[in-house]
């Protein structure tokens, strides 16, 4: 199957008065039709930078693309003019911002904020765009959307905010949806709604979808793969069950004994990793998560360790897996020892 979304050797930064920080550094994946791709880690790792520059939302300057390939459905769109971008942007790709209340243009009614998507994208007349502004809003849930479309953002709640977000993302239709931490600051109960209601629609109108977030719990409900980023590259990536059953990377296991869990004992406490994240202004030669890696070797600190192929659907970049690294042994609760 030819996927609808390739990235290749994706690299990113931003220029500051401190020097340059190298977002993204050499990230490549695939997305194919009709599924959920899940881009995981922790607030720094790319993953928001990643998907912007797929859409040129990142603001140039500072930010710029320094290499690699974006071909949506064939086509390169790394090198096409803002006119040409804006094309896709909306019609065939869709974006759900990570907080609405910044996102959503306060001066603005729900309703015309909607609506200039359908006048833009499917050539409505002004009228006509704002009768189906309230058909989106009612197929995301929003009760009574005829008195909606009048209301401002600050006059709804953070979820009936998310809501609209995800009707203007979804009001041309596009091939591809990316949702940006989608419940961030949402309470439980809410998160559970935005999240079904996100898989309902991405399934009636047939799209694929990229996830970004960093709740791994989300990602075990939604996704079909999983990308693990961190420090501006991907270190470990599979299906669902690889990356939670099966997982290799000591960054991947970290994120799994730091998330809590319903099978995990009283007693039993989270696992936090220690230490920080890499200063991208300098990044390591070598893996970007040595510092913080129990199992670190003299080579870590020199040499990014090559891809390993463990399946089909499972690869990963990490020393430990070289014929001649030392053997390590899984311990109890799904850690590693040596």
């Amino acid at each position: 199957m030819k996927p609808i979304l390739e990235v290749r050797d994706l690299h990113v930064s931003f220029d500051t008065h401190e020097g340059e920080v190298q977002a993204v550094r050499g990230v490549s994946f695939d997305l194919y039709e009709g599924e959920t791709l899940a881009i995981v880690g922790e607030s720094g790792s790319g993953k928001t930078v990643t998907v912007q520059s797929l859409l040129g939302l990142i603001a140039r300057p500072p930010g710029r693309i320094k290499g690699g390939s974006i071909r949506y459905r064939g086509r390169e769109i790394t090198d096409l003019q803002e006119r040409e971008l804006d094309q896709i942007r909306g019609a065939e790709i869709g974006y759900v911002f990570q907080d609405p209340m910044t996102s959503l243009n306060p001066t603005m009614t729900i309703g015309r904020q909607i609506g200039e998507v359908l006048v833009k994208h499917r050539k409505m007349s002004k009228g006509k765009a704002l009768r189906h502004a309230v058909n989106l809003l009612r197929s995301v849930g929003i009760p009574n959307p005829s008195a909606r479309i009048r209301h401002y953002p600050h006059q709804l709640s953070g979820g009936m905010r998310q809501r609209v977000m995800i009707a203007m993302a979804l009001a041309a239709s596009p091939k591809v949806l990316i949702a940006d931490e989608p419940t961030t600051a949402l309470d439980v109960t809410i998160q559970a709604q935005i999240l079904d209601l996100i898989k309902d629609l991405k399934e009636q109108m047939g799209m694929s979808m990229i996830l970004i977030t960093h709740d791994l719990g989300v990602v075990a409900e939604v996704a079909d793969r999983v990308i693990v980023m961190y420090g501006g590259k991907v270190v470990e990536s599979g299906d669902v069950e690889d990356v939670f059953n099966r997982c290799r990377h000591p960054y991947t296991k970290g994120l799994l004994a730091s998330m809590p869990r319903m099978d995990r004992l009283k007693e039993e406490k989270l696992e936090p990793i220690p230490g920080n994240p890499p200063d991208l202004l300098s990044p390591p030669k070598g893996c970007p998560f040595v510092e913080r890696c129990q199992y670190a070797m003299r080579i870590c600190n020199e040499w990014m360790p090559d891809v390993t192929v463990r399946s089909e659907t499972h690869q990963l970049s990490c020393w430990l897996e070289h014929p001649m690294a030392p053997p390590v042994k899984e311990a109890v609760g799904g850690g590693m020892s040596r």
